[in-house]
């Protein structure tokens, strides 16, 4: 009788303790799903028929085919970007060309001995009270000269700094050259101030004329001579 007891509290715990196992897998399943669908709400499956949109294929993504470009538009670019054949630069160009040719025209005259273009001297320009007259010129061993006056007529002084005049050819190509006499500051009060420009003479092959340019360190002061003869 005992014995019997006895198996039958083991069967009692033993029931207890699978119905007590179960449950935990029960429940641990359910919380496992739940946060599974929480985890994956609104995703779907891609649709990959070849015949919906809705699948592989994003909806932005262009499909269309490979765009020609024209040769004239891409070579038009190109040159746009390398400053080549610019209309408006061309324009420029030639503005300037005609007003250097209107300049030399004004600066010469015939020599009576050989026919010859020489410069009508003085050439003489002005700008804000301020007068840059072209003096001479005549060719120094092997250089050519130029004798330039500087004055000012206006109500304030003029800063050049350590400036120098810039010298140009009839094609706007830069000249090196050597200023002397130049003034760091040229005070207003009229007096002319001598100033020489030596330009070498080799950088004057095939140059019919040059001009000079002088501003001041607040760039607001312009003063250009252009079209001066050179030629041999």
């Amino acid at each position: 009788m005992k014995k019997s007891l006895k198996s039958d509290r083991t069967l009692l715990m033993t029931s207890i303790l699978l119905f007590f196992m179960l449950a935990a897998g029960i429940i641990s399943g359910t919380i496992g799903f739940i946060s599974g669908h929480e985890a994956l709400k609104g995703v779907t499956q891609p649709d990959i028929r070849p015949n919906n949109n809705k699948g592989g294929i994003p909806q932005n993504i262009n499909t269309k085919g490979l765009e020609l470009i024209d040769e004239k538009e891409a070579i038009a670019n190109v040159k746009k970007q390398m400053g080549i054949d610019d209309p408006s630069k061309d324009s420029q160009q030639a503005k300037d060309a005609k007003k250097r040719a209107a300049e030399f025209e004004k600066a010469v005259k015939n020599d009576p001995k050989t026919g010859l273009p020489i410069a009508k001297l003085p050439i003489v320009k002005q700008d804000q009270g301020i007068t840059m007259s072209v003096n001479s010129i005549a060719p120094k061993g092997t250089d050519l000269k130029l004798e330039l006056t500087l004055s000012n007529h206006g109500s304030q002084p003029v800063n050049f700094g350590q400036g120098t005049i810039n010298v140009t050819n009839d094609r706007s190509q830069g000249i090196n050259t050597t200023t002397s006499g130049l003034p760091s500051s040229l005070a207003a009060n009229g007096q002319e101030v001598k100033v020489t420009l030596k330009i070498p003479k080799n950088a004057l092959d095939k140059v019919k004329s040059v001009s000079l340019q002088l501003t001041d360190i607040d760039k607001k002061l312009q003063l250009e001579a252009s079209g001066i003869p050179v030629g041999k």
